[in-house]
């Protein structure tokens, strides 16, 4: 199936600069998996923050759908 990732923040060096990706996933892929299909492993990321399915925030392993966009987005810090 086809799936929209979007990188969000300081995500997007992981996509050289770019914002978003069609990429082909398996069948039932969850986010996690998806973003380890493009080389991005949420876990060794100090400033990952969360990711959405479709405009909606969802939990990591929750799975996607074929034609879903999958947004990661980094921690927002400040002051």
């Amino acid at each position: 199936m086809k799936i929209k990732i979007t990188l969000r923040g300081t995500l997007t060096k992981y996509f050289e600069g770019d914002k978003e990706r069609i990429v082909e996933v398996p069948d039932g892929c969850t986010a996690e998996e998806a973003l380890k299909l493009v080389g991005i492993d949420w876990t060794k990321i100090d400033n990952f923050g969360f990711v959405a399915i479709n405009g909606l925030r969802v939990m990591i392993y929750d799975k996607l759908k074929d034609g879903d966009e999958l947004k990661a987005y980094s921690k927002i810090s400040g002051g």
